[in-house]
């Protein structure tokens, strides 16, 4: 195990070098240390020993390897393996410095599982997977995992066909042989005489596959020199035939890049002769697109040095359109915040109709009451949003059921008013209070007064 483990050490911290040849002829020579995890009805050990390997390249990549190995253990039982193997090997590249290995061959194994004696031989297909890892320019670390099956003639069964399967874990050196010689190159230039069709090639030319000058572009247009009308044309230029620049438009406005005072002009844009954008006002609120903060102002809109709306008061209530909840409230309306009438004062939700009177026991209003429901019907058109109860109260003078029912017709006369006025019936209600809710004490004309009244209450 400590030797596997510096071998694996070994193989991570090779020097990197060129992929060794494996051409047809080249030759290799190995060896290794080799463990064998032999078959149960054989052995409970694992024979240990050392092996060689030569392989002959018959094509490039494809080589006949040879091997010889012997293995022993003489821990509990002597058990010695001597297995000769020949196979058809395919090495593959994957790196400059890796090579992968696959192989399958025939095995004969010289087994001895007792002691010096007679060996027994077994035969049978082997196969193996393995990694190169190259180290100089000849050595190189190889691993090999290997796998035998073979019929034995050990124990001497009547049929005489015991099977066995044996693996094997190899790992050791290898070096490589080849003798090349480079092709004959006369003039130097790298291209070898038999493929040269410019021989006498001067020293330090570069050279085509042909071994031939060719044709020198020293502004690299794509015209050569001996062409070339426009020598040192700017790299990247479009040229002519003759390595002129060709006149272009970037940026498609339709004036040439040579006359563009204003280069990479948006797509669409209008120019003038120097390729600038003319002025456009597109919503013609009066300031150009390209000082126009608010593009497609609506036609008629006031605007800023910006193009942007200028805010507008247009029911003269101090809040400006745009956060007017309630446009066209009637000049010298008092209102709130939100540009709507304000009926009711901060934190109250009731409001005393002050002047709507009725004749004497019925629910008939006055000439007076009529004109304080006229500016109310207008504070509450003013104010959409806001729904109110209209409630009619009485002293304690009478019975309490008379003074209830005459309070309701008095309360709904009230609402039929308003809503006669424009108010929506939706937003009005109306109910008698009679004496239940007094607002001063019944004791006094003045407190009973007080008591006979009309209140608006906001229910939303």
């Amino acid at each position: 195990m400590k030797s596997l483990y510096l071998l694996g050490t070994a193989l991570a911290l090779g020097i990197a070098t060129p992929v060794m040849a494996q051409e047809e002829g080249a030759i290799d020579l190995g060896a290794y240390v080799r463990a064998t995890m032999a078959d149960d009805q054989l052995t409970d050990e694992m024979p240990l020993g050392l092996g060689g390997r030569l392989g002959i390249f018959l094509k490039r990549g494809f080589a006949l390897e040879l091997e010889l190995s012997q293995n022993e253990t003489k821990k509990e039982a002597y058990t010695l393996m001597r297995p000769f193997s020949a196979r058809l090997a395919y090495h593959y590249n994957v790196t400059d410095n890796w090579s992968a290995i696959a192989g399958a061959g025939w095995t004969r194994n010289w087994i001895d599982p007792q002691g010096p004696g007679e060996l027994w031989a077994d035969d049978g297909p082997s196969f193996l997977l393995g990694v190169q890892r190259r180290m100089t320019e000849r050595m190189s670390l190889r691993v090999d995992g290997v796998y035998e099956h073979h019929r034995s003639p050990i124990f001497q069964t009547q049929t005489n066909d015991i099977a066995m399967s044996h693996f094997a874990l190899q790992a050791g050196l290898a070096w490589r042989f080849k003798e090349t010689r480079a092709p004959k190159d006369s003039d130097k230039d790298g291209v070898a005489d038999a493929l040269d069709a410019c021989p006498g090639t001067l020293a330090g030319e570069t050279v085509d596959g042909r071994g031939c000058v060719p044709p020198k572009d020293a502004d690299n247009d794509g015209v050569i020199d001996a062409n070339d009308a426009c020598a040192n044309t700017p790299a990247g230029t479009r040229v002519d035939a003759r390595g002129c620049a060709v006149p272009m438009d970037s940026d498609r406005d339709g004036v040439m890049d040579n006359a563009d005072r204003c280069a990479n002009t948006p797509a669409g844009t209008r120019v003038d002769a120097n390729g600038c954008p003319v002025p456009v006002d597109s919503d013609g609120d009066g300031v150009m697109d390209n000082n126009d903060r608010c593009a497609n102002t609506p036609a008629g809109t006031r605007v800023d040095g910006n193009g942007c709306p200028v805010p507008v008061d247009s029911d003269g209530d101090g809040v400006m359109d745009n956060v007017d909840a309630c446009a066209n409230t009637a000049r010298g309306t008092p209102v709130d915040a939100r540009g709507c009438a304000r009926i009711f004062e901060e934190g109250k939700a009731n409001i005393v109709l002050e002047g709507v009177t009725f004749a004497t026991g019925s629910a008939v209003l006055t000439a007076e009451a009529k004109m304080v429901l006229d500016k109310m019907a207008d504070l509450l058109n003013g104010a959409p949003d806001v729904n109110v109860e209209v409630q009619g109260h009485t002293d304690n003078t009478g019975s309490a059921a008379a003074n209830t029912r005459l309070s309701g017709a008095r309360a709904e006369s009230v609402r039929a008013y308003l809503e006669s006025k424009g108010v929506s019936g939706s937003r009005l209600s109306a109910k008698g209070y009679g004496p239940t809710v007094p607002a001063a004490p019944n004791t006094t004309a003045a407190g009973r007064a007080q008591n006979r009244r009309v209140e608006l209450k906001k229910t939303n």
